[in-house]
């Protein structure tokens, strides 16, 4: 029976071509190895043909072709796939001898040991910190919040242990202590007395809202502001002369120690106020024999028997007469002027006298009394709270805080109600007049002459509060971190 050629579509017509292609190949391939073969059996029998040359024959039409060299990538071929960065160099760890600075606060409960101990110091350094401390103060005890200032030196081979350079505590600012490491490791005791001077700085400002929270905004201190509202309360009428973006100048004198650091923000010793039509200006003296006042530029004291305004106010609500009732709806007498103001703004004892009521008074809210002089009273109504000590029976002096502005009572809003009695019986406050003031002579006025010429120039050439080197303060660091790559604890306090 005779083969017959197998169909073009099955499997084996492929495998058979495929094979005739490449026996040619596979036979060159045998022979070329028998050949080498041979060779090399013939050099390991006679090492002599080592040093001939052994050309291998060439079969020319048996010679494989050289391979291409491929392609090279395309921006293509690379997309879908994402470069790895290298990696980066490890951090140097920071030199263990570097310094750096550390500010703690010391909290309730705290002891200077107890805030070494938390940075780490060794036990044996903090023991002897603590002493040197100790003897410095004396048995004084430290405020709560006091600040502690450090500078700090990591141990060599021991990053996470701290080495105390230098710890420094000023409870005043003319009195520093520090305790000092020395170069054997040992810790010394020292006590800096700063000395304290005078300086005169001036503040500008122009009022935007209350008078004494535009010189505080202005760098004024709050209390040196009281003192210039009260000197002007008894020539300025507050609630008609003063207006919104009127300037003031204060002459302040400051105490200051050697290193920088303000011990007193500032004690009055001049002001001015520009008001529209007038410019009031007060100066600070001390006659001989006689306490420190203000005066006016003519050398009269400012000092009334009452003060104008009983506060620093803006403007008047409401005045003395019949008016329609804001609450009850029906026209009835109003006794006294009603001053708008913030709430909690001081009120002053327009004079001196005796608290005669201090309480709630019905629809007068929170409530005082002064009573004067036999004839002359005066009346203080919706305060928020009573001034330290205000009772029945005690004296007040004037200008002395009695309370402060609130909405007590039968009211629509923060304001204080004032009211002026003589022989017990309302009158407008605003039309009353007031006593005489005394003035300079001599040679009291010669020198206070001299004195509001020089401080009238410095109300102009001072330099400005903010112009100013600001006091010292320490500077808040972080702690180092003890490995590369750790987050920095915050100094505690902070």
């Amino acid at each position: 029976m005779t083969d017959l050629p197998p169909p073009s579509d099955q499997p084996g017509t492929t495998q058979s071509a495929t094979f005739a292609l490449i026996r040619p190949v596979l036979f060159a391939s045998g022979i070329i190895a028998m050949v080498l073969g041979a060779l090399l059996l013939a050099h390991w029998a006679n090492p002599q043909l080592a040093a001939k040359q052994v050309e291998p024959p060439v079969a020319s039409s048996l010679a494989l072709p050289e391979p291409e060299p491929p392609p090279g990538l395309t921006a293509a071929d690379l997309q879908g796939f994402q470069l790895r960065a290298p990696e980066p160099a490890a951090e140097v760890e920071p030199p263990s001898n570097d310094r750096y600075e550390l500010t703690l606060r010391l909290e309730k409960g705290d002891t200077i040991d107890k805030m070494l101990d938390d940075i780490d110091v060794p036990a044996a350094d903090r023991k002897e910190i603590d002493e040197k401390l100790q003897v410095l103060l004396k048995k004084k005890k430290l405020a709560v919040g006091e600040q502690i200032s450090l500078i700090i030196q990591p141990v060599p081979d021991q990053p996470d242990v701290a080495r105390v350079l230098s710890l420094s505590i000023r409870p005043q600012p003319e009195r520093e202590y520090l305790v000092l490491r020395e170069d054997d490791g040992t810790y010394r005791g020292e006590e800096k007395v700063h000395k304290v001077s005078t300086r005169i700085v001036r503040v500008e400002g122009e009022r935007q809202g209350s008078l004494q929270q535009s010189g505080v905004a202005a760098g004024a201190p709050s209390a040196a502001m009281v003192e210039f509202i009260r000197a002007l309360s008894y020539d300025v009428d507050f609630q008609r002369e003063l207006k919104e973006g009127q300037k003031f100048t204060v002459l302040l004198e400051q105490l200051v120690t050697s290193d920088g650091k303000v011990m007193h923000p500032g004690r009055l010793l001049a002001g001015e106020l520009r008001l529209m039509k007038r410019t009031v200006a007060v100066v600070r003296f001390r006659p001989q024999g006689g306490a420190d006042g203000f005066y006016t530029l003519q050398g009269e004291s400012v000092v009334r028997s009452f003060l104008r305004t009983p506060m620093d106010a803006s403007r008047v609500t409401s005045r003395f007469g019949m008016r329609g009732h804001p609450i009850l709806g029906y026209s009835a007498m109003h006794t006294g002027v009603d001053f708008a103001a913030q709430h909690g703004t001081p009120i002053l004892a327009a004079g001196a006298g005796k608290v005669k009521m201090a309480g709630y008074n019905g629809g007068y809210g929170l409530y005082v009394r002064l009573t004067h002089t036999d004839q002359i009273g005066t009346g203080y109504g919706h305060m928020s709270r009573l001034g330290p000590g205000i009772k029945p029976g005690v004296s007040v002096r004037q200008g002395q805080v009695i309370g402060f502005v609130g909405s007590t009572g039968m009211s629509t809003g923060p304001h204080l109600h004032y009211e002026f009695y003589r022989g017990n019986q309302p009158v407008n406050p605003l039309t009353q007049k007031f006593a005489l003031r005394a003035a300079l002579a001599g040679k009291d006025l010669s020198r206070f002459q001299g004195l509001t010429k020089e401080y009238l120039a410095q109300l102009k050439s001072a330099p400005h509060v903010g112009d100013v080197a600001p006091p010292a303060k320490p500077q808040t660091q972080t702690k180092a971190p003890a490995k590369p790559g750790t987050v920095p604890q915050l100094a505690r306090g902070e």
